[in-house]
């Protein structure tokens, strides 16, 4: 029992890294394949560079309004000095995970390119 091309089929035969291996079974139209199709994002990826942004911002625009909090307090903690207490990690947090997001960008470039 004999099997056809896989190309017949529909099955695309992908190597360790994901990248399709072409065989002398391919066609013409085969070898466009994906070539129309646009970049996948990876969703988690995304919501980290949206997290290291919201980081950033949030903790500069703390620093930026600190006046405006400055005030009186009835009793307890204030919550502006608690936001304000925090806003020095939330830079620090949101500039790691700026660095940790280019270092596996620059990771998944070399990959590419390799």
């Amino acid at each position: 029992m004999e099997q056809g091309p896989a190309g017949a089929i529909g099955f695309r035969e992908v190597d360790r890294d994901g990248n399709p291996v072409h065989s002398e079974a391919t066609d013409a139209r085969d070898e466009d394949y994906g070539s129309g199709r646009r970049v996948a994002i990876n969703p988690f990826i995304a919501a980290l560079w949206i997290l290291a942004i919201a980081l950033i911002g949030g903790g500069a625009w703390v620093f930026l309004n600190a006046n405006a909090m400055a005030g009186p307090s009835a009793g307890g903690m204030p919550t502006s000095f608690l936001v304000f207490t925090f806003a020095p990690y939330a830079i620090f947090a949101g500039l790691a995970a700026l660095i940790c997001l280019l270092f596996w960008h620059a990771l998944q470039w070399q990959r590419r390119r390799h």
